[in-house]
């Protein structure tokens, strides 16, 4: 019998904590004593930044290590990048990494990083009493700020700032509403209070919030045709209240047949169904977008990538309960209504065949963030190539360079897999070309064959984990 030792059983059982838990953390080439994942971006920016975990010998009577990359202005980050928790500093063996994960992530929501050039914060802020540790790990040099990174941080603010004011106009219409609701009220010959709040059936309120919800979509997509709204906001919005809307019906539905209230289990079953449901939707329409070339490259890729986890997300978790897809599909009709969408979801997910495998979620749970980045970055190259016209040597170079990346990080994955060497020649193929030029016909249709491969590849690579 093989004998398993103490620290190898805490090691295992604080993995399996952490997988559980956690999201957007994994182990670093493998060791599990040593986990990275991303907590924020620098404020203002869109630079990431990293937290390092070390598991010490003697865990868990002796507290984790973290420091933070790049480095930054932050009142609880040392100068060498050691970040200072009060877990850390309080320590008590009955808390686990994924405690310490979730109490960064909170702490830099609350607290914001800056960049490392602005009026540093008095330390005095930081909770007293905070341990000072030396981390033995090489500092990485503060992220420069390109060009196109400064182009899109200004984006982003304008994108924020847009969704405000939308957000604002469509609490006015549903102020309106009201009023309107209150009108008709008087008309009727019913008394209003105005001192107190109009009693309302449960079933009243939902179909008045489907029948607000699909107004306020329909006035989306008005101001989107007519050029009001960018197609950033527009995707942002429609996601948002697609998935709203969705979450109302399904409510209104059970109301209609007689069911009682939902469990707490029940609620959160519908919230996934409606994630999923509201990323396909605004997937369909992110496609339209782009092929009708309404929408710039890096704002489709970010996008496309937001989508992708968050479909792949909420399968994660209704994977766990049973859910069939193909169900869910044909009871929404989904793939009448938002063809793009599902065509889409079929090129990420793959659909089972004699020479195609799909994603299999019961291993995708490890490792989701980079296989959804993986799956995004061949989507986006194999519709460059499809459409030819925008598939630039510059643009592709960047999904091919993702791909190898992710691949190289990937748990598992051998370091003579033929798709890594196929991207690296496809990568020395592109690299002839100038960065702004157009690659040929010919190159376009093998390269999109070759994406295709890639990512079926992929997908059994991760059956076999």
């Amino acid at each position: 019998m093989i004998q398993i030792s103490t620290d190898d059983f805490l090691l295992a059982n604080e993995t399996q904590l952490i997988y559980e838990n956690s999201t957007g953390f994994e182990p670093v080439r493998g060791n599990l004593k040593h986990w990275k994942g991303f907590i924020s971006n620098i404020e203002g920016t869109e630079i990431p930044i990293f937290a390092n975990i070390y598991i010490q010998d003697g865990f868990p009577d002796v507290p984790p290590i973290v420091d933070i990359t790049p480095r930054v202005n932050h009142p609880n980050v040392e100068d060498d990048g050691t970040l200072s928790l009060r877990i850390l500093a309080k320590w008590s063996r009955s808390n686990h990494v994924y405690h310490v994960i979730s109490d960064i992530k909170d702490l830099f929501t609350k607290v914001p990083a800056k960049p490392l050039k602005t009026k540093k914060v008095k330390k005095e802020t930081r909770a007293p009493g905070l341990p000072v540790v030396a981390i033995p790990v090489k500092q990485l040099p503060q992220a420069q700020l390109t060009k196109v990174q400064q182009e899109q941080e200004v984006e982003k603010r304008s994108i924020d700032s847009s969704i405000v004011d939308y957000q604002t106009q469509i609490e006015q219409v549903s102020k309106e509403i009201d009023k309107e609701r209150e009108s008709l009220l008087k008309e009727g010959g019913i008394s209003v209070d105005t001192t107190k709040e109009i009693p309302i059936s449960r079933e009243d309120d939902l179909k008045a919030d489907v029948n607000a919800i699909q107004d306020t979509l329909e006035a989306i997509q008005e101001k989107f045709e007519d050029g009001d709204m960018t197609n950033v906001d527009f995707l942002k919005l429609y996601r948002r209240y697609s998935k709203k809307g969705y979450k109302a019906e399904k409510q209104l539905n059970l109301i209609n047949i007689g069911a009682n209230d939902m469990t707490r289990e029940e609620d959160k079953i519908l919230n996934l169904e409606a994630d999923l449901y509201s990323s396909i939707v605004t997937l369909d329409n992110l496609e339209y977008s782009y092929e009708n070339n309404e929408i710039e490259q890096i704002a489709y890729r970010k996008q496309l990538r937001a989508l992708i986890r968050g479909i792949f997300k909420a399968r994660i978790q209704l994977e766990k309960i049973g859910f069939n897809l193909e169900e869910f599909i044909k009871k929404e009709k989904i793939n009448e209504r938002y063809p793009k969408g599902i065509h889409q979801l079929r090129v990420a997910e793959g659909v089972e065949t004699a020479d195609a495998v799909s994603i299999p979620f019961d291993t995708l749970k490890k490792i989701p963030s980079k296989t959804a980045d993986f799956v995004s970055s061949a989507i986006e190259l194999i519709d460059l190539t499809r459409l030819k016209s925008v598939a630039r040597a510059d643009l592709l170079l960047a999904d091919i360079d993702e791909m190898l990346h992710i691949l190289k990080t990937f748990p598992s994955v051998p370091k003579d897999y033929w798709v890594t060497g196929d991207l690296a020649n496809w990568r020395e193929i592109i690299s002839k070309y100038k960065p702004q030029e157009v690659i040929k016909e010919e190159d376009c249709e093998k390269l999109e064959f070759q994406a295709a491969r890639w990512l079926n590849d992929f997908r059994r690579l991760l059956k076999e984990l």
